[in-house]
C-alpha cells in the first residue's frame, strides 16, 4: 500500500483545485520511465488504491504500480528550490 503524507494530501488537493471543480478527478499516479513517476488527471478505475483528502479524490494509484510501490510513503518536498513530491521507500 502506498501511504500519503497530509502535507502531500494538503498540496495535491491544491493543485487539483485549481485544474477542476469536481471532486471525483484525482492525479494519478503513473510511471513515466523506468523509475521516474509523475501525476496526471484521471478518474478512478475498478482495482485502484484511492487516496482522498477533505472529500475529493487527490491520488489515483493502480493496481500494478502500487505492488511495485509497496511500503512507500509520498511526501511533499519543500526545502529546496523546486518544491515536489518524493518517495520514500521503508526498508
Amino acid at each position: 500500500m502506498v501511504n500519503v503524507t497530509e502535507r502531500a494530501k494538503d498540496r495535491l488537493k491544491e493543485l487539483l483545485t485549481a485544474k477542476s471543480d469536481d471532486p471525483s478527478v484525482g492525479f494519478r499516479l503513473e510511471q513515466t520511465r523506468p523509475g521516474e513517476f509523475g501525476v496526471l488527471p484521471g478518474r478512478g478505475r475498478a482495482n485502484d488504491q484511492v487516496i482522498e483528502h477533505q472529500g475529493a479524490v487527490v491520488l489515483l494509484v493502480g493496481q500494478e504500480i502500487a505492488q511495485t510501490l509497496e511500503d512507500t510513503t509520498i511526501d511533499y518536498d519543500e526545502s529546496g528550490p523546486d518544491s515536489r513530491l518524493v518517495m520514500l521507500k521503508r526498508n
